[in-house]
């Protein structure tokens, strides 16, 4: 049973900004900054999908996912009311994830995808991140990246 009523609850959901997030979005551009990683666009609306960090030189698109948005393997728990609404309503959000992933690399943009809980820890795939930012490389070695 959910403590609000169905209005007050999609007057909650509804307040939920897709852009800004505190915990992700800001969090990563902070890192770019104190860093001092320069040449990125936020939510670039001319790259499909508008990625949240798009380096347009290096053709670099970099996503920060939400891990209950976007389902994260990790730490997603499913809301047990209405829980078909929320199966299907993530599922989407991960086809259209995927979708978009496969349509940036088909033309020739490197897309790294990093999860919300990367960034809360600092993780080692946050500092690999911001180390090829930083240092660029060949494209090819971001695989580096996408196997941690």
């Amino acid at each position: 049973m959910d403590v609000f009523s169905k209005a007050k609850r999609s007057e909650v959901m509804a307040a939920i900004r897709h852009q800004g997030n505190r915990s992700t979005e800001r969090t990563f551009a902070a890192l770019l900054r104190r860093f001092r990683v320069s040449g990125w666009t936020l939510h670039s609306s001319q790259v499909t999908g508008k990625p949240d960090f798009y380096f347009s030189k290096r053709r670099i698109a970099i996503f920060v996912d939400g891990c209950f948005w976007h389902g994260c393997p990790r730490c997603f728990q499913a809301p047990r009311h209405n829980a078909a609404f929320w199966a299907e309503k993530i599922e989407r959000n991960r086809k259209r994830d995927q979708k978009v992933t496969r349509y940036l690399r088909r033309k020739g943009v490197e897309v790294i995808r990093v999860w919300e809980h990367d960034l809360e820890g600092r993780t080692r795939k946050v500092k690999t991140v911001i180390d090829f930012l930083r240092h660029p490389k060949h494209p090819r070695e971001i695989g580096e990246i996408k196997g941690v």
